[in-house]
Formats: C-alpha cells, sequence, structure tokens
C-alpha cells in the first residue's frame, strides 16, 4: 500500500467545509457530487473532485479531510481512501475478518490515520463485569460482544481488538455516517453511542438521549446525524414531534453541574440544545413543502419521516436536510430555510440521494473552470448532474 508523504500532509492548499452528495442510480451506477459551500444556502459544484462510477462504493466515513469509501468486487471487500486536500488516493490491505461487518469508522488527526471496523463476535466470549453501568441497566449487556477489525497507517497492518463491552441486543440496519471528535470515533448503534479512543483502545457505550425505555410510536426515529461543533460532539434526529439536538457533556461539565446538583451522571450524559417542531420548519418557508407536493402527489400530505438531518457546518451555524427531491439548509440561528439543491428520485424513493459533510480542497481559480457554479450562486443545484464529469481520483 502506498502512503502520503509528509509533505503532502502538509500541503498548504485551500480547504473548506463542504458538502459531499451521493446519488445512486437504478442501474447500480452512482455520483458522487462535491459542493462548495458560497453561503448558508447556496453551493458552487467543485468539478475537480465529483466524478461517476459504474458501480457503487459505500460511504463509511469521513475524517479531517480524508473519505473512506468500500466496494464489493465479487467476494473481495475493497476500501478507497481519499485524500480531498490532495486529491490522491489509497487502497487498503485486503482486511483479514471476512464476514459483514456492523459498520466503518475513521480517525485522521493530520498525521496518522486509523480504520476501525467493527462487529459481532463470534464464539463464547465472557467477561466479568459489564463496561457501562448505564448500557448495563438498559439491558445492552444481553447481546454478543463487540468485536474490531483494525487498521494503521503507521503500521500498515490490521490487527483484532476485543473490547469488553456487549452490543444491544437489537440492532437496525446502520445508516448514520460515524464521528471522529475530541480523540474518539463515534457510531449511532441501536440507541446507543458506541465510543473508541484511538489512541487508548478504550471502549464505552453509554445510552442515546431518544432511548426508548419503553417502545411506542412516539419513540420512533426516521433520521439522525453526528457532528462536532465548539468542541462538543452533537446530536441530532427528527420523530413525531421534529428535529431534536443534544449536546454530549464532558466530565468538566459533570464536575460543574455536580457542584450545585445533586443527579446520576450515568443517566445523564446528554444536554438538550435545540429543537424545532415539524410545523415551525414548514411556516418558515411554506413554498418548498408546496413544491414538494406538486413535484410527487405521494408527498402532498407530510409525514414526519419525510425529513432527516444529514450535516450541520459550524462556520455557517446551518444544518442540511433532506427531504423528498431537495436539500434545504436550516440556519439555527436565524431560523432561515432554503432550497440547496433539488434531485430527481424514482417513484417514491426519495433514500437515492444522500449527504455527508466533509473537509474538501478549494482552488481559488475556481473562477477559471476547476469548480463550476450551477448557475447563479442563490440557485438550487439539481442531481444528478447530466453532463461529463472527471473521472474519479488516481490511486498513488
Amino acid at each position: 500500500m502506498e502512503r502520503w508523504s509528509s509533505a503532502n500532509r502538509g500541503c498548504p492548499r485551500n480547504y473548506r467545509d463542504g458538502l459531499l452528495c451521493h446519488y445512486l442510480f437504478r442501474d447500480g451506477s452512482a455520483q458522487y457530487i462535491f459542493l462548495d459551500l458560497a453561503d448558508e444556502g447556496s453551493v458552487v459544484v467543485n468539478r475537480s473532485l465529483s466524478f461517476n462510477t459504474e458501480s457503487n462504493m459505500h460511504i463509511c466515513a469521513s475524517s479531517n479531510g480524508l473519505l473512506l469509501l468500500s466496494s464489493v468486487n465479487g467476494n473481495l471487500l475493497r476500501y478507497n481512501l481519499f485524500n480531498l486536500l490532495t486529491e490522491q488516493c489509497v487502497v487498503l490491505p485486503q482486511p483479514q475478518i471476512t464476514r459483514r461487518s456492523i459498520g466503518t469508522g475513521l480517525a485522521f488527526d493530520g498525521f496518522h490515520y486509523q480504520v476501525v471496523r467493527i462487529f459481532s463476535s463470534e464464539g463464547d466470549r465472557s467477561i466479568s463485569e459489564p463496561s457501562s453501568s448505564s448500557a448495563a441497566r438498559s439491558g445492552a449487556s444481553g447481546g454478543r460482544l463487540i468485536e474490531m477489525e483494525i487498521f494503521s497507517s503507521e503500521t500498515g497492518i490490521w490487527k483484532r481488538h476485543c473490547p469488553p463491552i456487549h452490543l444491544p441486543s437489537d440492532l437496525p440496519k446502520l445508516s448514520t455516517i460515524p464521528l471522529f471528535s475530541n480523540g474518539a470515533i463515534h457510531w449511532e448503534l441501536g440507541g446507543y453511542l458506541l465510543m473508541y479512543y484511538v489512541n487508548s483502545s478504550y471502549c464505552r457505550l453509554i445510552e442515546l438521549p431518544n432511548y426508548p425505555q419503553k417502545w411506542s410510536c412516539n419513540s420512533l426515529t426516521f433520521g439522525q446525524c453526528l457532528w462536532e461543533a465548539q468542541g462538543y460532539v452533537h446530536y441530532c434526529y427528527t420523530d413525531s414531534e421534529g428535529i431534536h439536538t443534544w449536546v454530549l457533556l464532558k466530565e468538566e461539565d459533570h464536575q460543574y453541574y455536580s457542584s450545585y446538583y445533586h443527579y446520576d451522571r450515568d443517566r445523564y450524559r446528554w444536554k438538550l440544545a435545540h429543537t424545532v417542531t415539524h410545523q415551525y420548519l414548514m411556516c418558515q418557508n411554506p413554498e418548498i413543502f408546496l413544491r414538494m407536493g406538486r413535484r410527487n402527489i405521494y408527498f402532498i400530505q407530510w409525514e414526519p419521516y419525510f425529513i432527516s438531518p444529514f450535516a450541520y457546518i459550524q462556520s455557517f451555524q446551518t444544518l442540511y436536510l433532506r427531504l423528498p427531491g431537495m436539500i434545504v439548509s436550516y440556519n439555527l440561528t436565524t431560523q432561515a430555510l432554503k432550497e440547496v439543491c433539488s434531485y430527481e428520485f424514482p417513484d417514491s424513493n426519495f433514500h437515492c440521494c444522500l449527504l455527508v459533510a466533509v473537509v474538501h480542497s478549494s482552488k481559488d481559480d475556481a473562477r477559471g473552470g476547476h469548480a463550476k457554479p450551477a448557475g447563479a450562486i442563490g440557485n438550487a443545484v439539481s442531481l444528478p448532474i447530466t453532463d461529463a464529469l472527471e473521472k474519479p481520483t488516481k490511486s498513488k
């Protein structure tokens, strides 16, 4: 496997926060469109990074300018790691564990990276003590134990790691992109947050703030995402009432609150940061929701599962949401709701377009042709892009 040189890691190119739209076609091909943010409600297509593929590559994770994609060729799993700042790519060695993983995370500190795959363990591993009291109290100790396979750029090899963590007994398909923040990879995992600290190899599992103690229709969530802002991990999700954002408290926060209040810190790990109801959101820009119904009669009657949070950009204090046929921005400060992208989708399957926050290269000479505006700034980008795109970044 080729590694990036230190010169590449310290490359002085300009970079910025952006968005990656992953559009999946019916025939299994895909389009990956990188978007520069002109402001919180306007985007410009970055053509030097955007590309098409004949077969779909799954977006596993993004971390500080690296993008991890996976694909299957026959019975072989292939991981491609793209450096979005230097526009280079490496292919990782073949993993040793061949069974299907639950999820894959990526950690990059600017010098070294780790790719972490998580599995449900095979065989009978037993431990004497649960690793998290909150997980044990809520029943997470009843599932199988976690197994990990970790690739490090420092060693160039995969190794196994078996932390004493029980998986939740009910694991849905994971669609939330994991987050690398404060030295740990964070996964949303069946009502829990799994954290793996890359330097110490320490793991812990805690309940998410919307973990249902008793199941009901109101406890259903329809979309969620993780992000970092001001050094804190944020968890955002939609339910029947609206969109809610919670902040994961740090040790210093617990020390501060415990000096004034007596509380169970294992139970109260989260602080509610922001809530917006579906009704209030629709009132901010009714025309968006009217257009959604006009494009497809199926979406005339609003349903909570139509909306999913996918990304947050701290510099704009803006949350990006997917609706049927469009991506919209919602500024948490001004409450402005704007359409950023529109996209075509077959029948009622609007899940063909996904959105990921990334850090990528941005050319100062964008007006020279490297990044071509999709119409005037302020107009929504239409996906998929119909004209030719450059080929994917070549492996080094």
